[in-house]
């Protein structure tokens, strides 16, 4: 958990650090981050397009506890647990803990960097826009109007959500995997590589690109339907990713 929101973290943030050291070393300047900051929510955008973070963040969702069912169910403890609590209490405590501990490997980073540009940044306001003379990177999105609500609190109240299901849903299709394939590394790589297949092939084709889901973690686009379509998609994938790995659970567990 430590190792996937430090990475995360500095992910979000190492632009920001790097181009202050930058600058003041470049120009014998003192600038602080706060003299850097712009709209917070621009800040977390672009924090996002220049790590990569959106790219490799179901890497950090895995981590933690994805490969839970593959070390219990190849050590044999798995037994053990299941002379002590029903197969459908081992089940659904796993998935709870997988979902939450995933979804805290993606939120916390994206937290945390969220509070640093908070801090050192400015409201999304009308007149803080307006004053400076340019676009915002929600402008041209179905949540052009929403940046505005609260200084931009609101929005990004949402994309917090989305970074906890996010981490949550990919976390469990981890543990999906290690049903299907009681694999630890196939548990902790495979997810990845679906997620990446899967935004490549949905982006050749065009039309499905409203369904990746690398533009559920940080929706800027101009596809995005509705304002609710990324909690709604998310909270659907995850309600499908947990019927799978009950049912499938169920069935590797039947003669433990």
């Amino acid at each position: 958990m430590l190792v996937s929101v430090f990475v995360g973290a500095w992910f979000l943030m190492w632009s920001r650090v790097a181009n202050l050291i930058s600058y003041n070393a470049k120009y014998g300047a003192a600038l602080t981050f706060k003299d850097m900051g712009a709209v917070f929510l621009d800040d977390i955008a672009v924090s996002h397009t220049l790590s990569g973070y959106d790219l490799f963040a179901p890497i950090l969702a895995v981590l933690p506890a994805a490969a839970a069912f593959c070390d219990d169910y190849n050590s044999g403890y798995i037994k053990s647990i299941l002379t002590r609590v029903s197969k459908r209490r081992y089940i659904r405590e796993t998935l709870l803990c997988s979902s939450i501990a995933g979804g805290l490997a993606v939120f916390l980073p994206c937290f945390l960097s969220g509070v640093f540009y908070l801090v050192n940044g400015k409201l999304d306001t009308l007149e803080n826009v307006n004053s400076w003379g340019y676009s915002t990177t929600f402008d041209e999105t179905v949540y052009a109007g929403m940046q505005y609500v609260w200084g931009g609190l609101l929005l990004a109240l949402m994309l917090m959500a989305l970074a906890f299901l996010f981490g949550a849903i990919w976390s469990d299709i981890g543990l999906l995997v290690s049903v299907l394939l009681p694999n630890k590394y196939l548990a902790l790589a495979a997810p990845f590589a679906l997620y990446f297949s899967i935004h490549l092939i949905f982006y050749r084709i065009g039309f499905l690109l409203v369904l990746s889901p690398v533009n559920m973690l940080m929706p800027d686009t101009t596809f995005i339907p509705f304002t609710l379509y990324p909690l709604l998609y998310e909270v659907l994938l995850l309600g499908l990713v947990c019927v799978l790995f009950s049912v499938l659970a169920k069935r590797r567990l039947w003669d433990v």
